[in-house]
């Protein structure tokens, strides 16, 4: 930079952008941590779906490639992908899987799979049972 020119301070717009960048990651980790476990744990919603079929698979736990997971992928044609990962090891997801039969379930879904995960990713089944 030459020797006369100084430097131009960030605009008032700039400056404004960058706060609430800031303020958005805070209110996500604070979400993230904080607020959205109790919700999801606490409270639970029920769907009635029809399963039409369900396969073991691995999925993401975190970061691409930092861990995976056990589950069961249902697939349902009202409430479209839901994942089932309580009570899912590596050793039994085949046969947790095999043991669902196309028909209608009740799932206890939590509040952040319910809203939040449909527009991200995948809800996250709580618990179910067979409707008879």
């Amino acid at each position: 930079m030459p020797a006369g020119r100084k430097k131009k301070p960030p605009s008032k717009l700039a400056v404004l952008a960058s706060l609430l960048v800031v303020a958005l990651g805070f209110a996500l980790t604070v979400f993230t941590l904080f607020i959205g476990p109790p919700l999801e744990n606490n409270v639970l919603t029920t769907w009635r779906c029809t399963v039409t079929s369900a396969d073991p698979r691995e999925s993401s736990g975190g970061f691409k490639g930092s861990s995976s997971l056990p589950s069961v992928l249902l697939h349902t044609t009202e409430c479209g992908d839901v994942v089932l990962q309580r009570g899912v090891t590596f050793d039994n997801s085949a046969r947790v899987a095999a043991e669902f039969r196309p028909g209608v379930y009740d799932f206890q879904v939590g509040w952040v799979s319910a809203h939040i995960m449909p527009l991200i990713g995948l809800a996250s089944v709580q618990s179910y049972e067979a409707v008879p």
